[in-house]
């Protein structure tokens, strides 16, 4: 039967039904059991008409998509068309999310809103600027809030990436750093058999054969000095693998030092991953950013997956604005896309945002469960992301005609609604001169490190 020829009342009711106008007030849950049960009650028909008859004009104005549904949760996303605040929980973001939208758009405005609104709920966040300095100007507000947002440039780290991380065997870790090197450093695939098997004779030398379980500087890592002299005094390796990795390795080692790479302890991502920082790489080189962030993000999730952590609520959130070459298709070095579908439900939520779809990884479709379409540059982007959501060709029109600075076409990745809704993100007013001021490296001087030549401080 045609849903035309039903009876008036049943079609309201399926209206009602598809657009969850029960679940907005106690009232409507009354009123549906009533309905449901088949009893003629002339205060509940007048109810479902009036609601429904509210519900359709004001769904005329908000074009071809719903209006949000009606989630409740500490998160404020935004608000809607009318206005009214879109909350969802926090917990959401345990399974990653994606922005697109062109220079101009609002999507850095909207990291700013997201890392404002989660900071108070997680234990640690993590925002990394990559081309730019934006989150500095987050300081203030963050520390109004009682959040001590850090700041760390890249050369003011205190890390080593040959660190075991807590729970993982050495076997494996030196397995997985070996193929991460390949890819930072952009060599050979032969030279992974050469890096792993330096890296593990440099273990057997010094001990190293059990999985930490908590965080001890007393133990001394090889670094990526050790790791270079080993593998340029392996008069057995293949002399082509051999000189590549030492030809690699020694612009980094120059440019970041001792300082920040001479550590037989460093900070441990245990550790970091109960603070709010900045990672402001913006002043380093490709290889540098490459080399970090495999050294955290490799580090803090292949921890969590080997202790056996599964499903917990989210208490660290990683912010990343303009995150393409992270997570793109044709680079060997992106560090995300491989790692997004492994990290969900590890506590972890990652938020990237992108100004175009062009060479995204597809994986990042795929992972990121909530997703945003902001104003972009062409149609091609469009429809990519588009595609992804289950957007209909009206909507994609309506989204390429009508998208302002500040809107986007949301999807939520949990609840009982996945249907596309436009979504309104107030701007921050936020001082136009970013907070840098001198790295914070006194809120990180308690954290145990030890450099290789022996000394105990993080300030070393």
């Amino acid at each position: 039967m045609a849903r035309d020829e039903l009876p008036e009342l049943v079609r309201l009711q399926i209206y009602a039904n598809e657009h969850r106008l029960y679940e907005r007030s106690p009232e409507g849950h009354a009123v549906a059991r009533i309905l449901r049960a088949g009893i003629d009650d002339a205060y509940s028909a007048e109810w479902l008409r009036s609601h429904v008859f509210k519900h359709r004009i004001a769904q005329a104005f908000a074009g071809p998509f719903d209006l949000p549904p009606p989630t409740g949760g500490d998160l404020v996303m935004g608000v809607d068309l009318k206005g009214a605040p879109v909350r969802a929980p926090v917990q959401h973001l345990n399974a990653h999310g994606s922005t697109i939208g062109a220079s101009g758009s609002g999507k850095t405005n909207k990291c700013y809103f997201t890392a404002m609104g989660v900071a108070p709920h997680v234990q640690g966040v993590w925002l990394i600027d990559l081309r730019k300095s934006e989150f500095a100007r987050l300081r203030g507000p963050m520390r109004r809030l009682g959040i001590e947002l850090l700041r760390l440039p890249a050369r003011a780290m205190r890390f080593n990436p040959l660190q075991v991380p807590l729970n993982v065997e050495p076997p494996a870790w030196a397995a997985a750093l070996a193929d991460a090197l390949v890819q930072v450093l952009r060599l050979q695939q032969r030279s992974s058999k050469l890096l792993h098997s330096a890296i593990l004779r440099l273990y057997e030398r010094l001990r190293i054969e059990h999985a930490p379980r908590r965080v001890d500087p007393g133990i001394r890592y090889p670094t990526l000095f050790d790791l270079r002299e080993t593998t340029a005094a392996w008069k057995d390796a293949h002399p082509q693998a051999r000189s590549a990795i030492t030809d690699a390795l020694d612009p980094i080692l120059l440019s970041l030092g001792s300082d920040v790479l001479g550590y037989a302890f460093g900070w441990t991502t245990h550790d970091l991953s109960r603070l709010h920082i900045i990672f402001e790489l913006s002043g380093s080189t490709r290889a540098e950013q490459d080399l970090i962030l495999n050294s955290l993000l490799l580090a803090e999730f292949m921890s969590r997956v080997a202790g056996g952590v599964s499903n917990p609520v989210m208490n660290l959130f990683i912010g990343i604005d303009e995150a393409s070459r992270l997570c793109s298709a044709s680079d060997p070095s992106a560090v995300i896309s491989d790692m997004l579908g492994l990290v969900r439900g590890t506590g972890i939520g990652i938020d990237l945002s992108f100004q175009s779809s062009h060479d995204i990884h597809p994986s990042v479709f795929s992972n990121t469960s909530m997703k945003h379409i902001g104003r972009v540059g062409s149609a091609t982007d469009l429809d990519a992301f588009g595609s992804a959501m289950g957007l209909s060709m009206e909507q994609r029109r309506w989204a390429l005609q009508h998208l302002q600075p500040g809107t986007f076409v949301t999807q939520l990745g949990e609840g009982s609604s996945r249907a596309p809704f436009v979504l309104r993100v107030p701007l921050l007013r936020l001082s136009e001169r970013a907070d840098h001021g001198t790295p914070d490296l006194d809120a990180l001087r308690a954290l145990p490190c030890r450099s290789s030549a022996g000394e105990g401080s993080a300030s070393s």
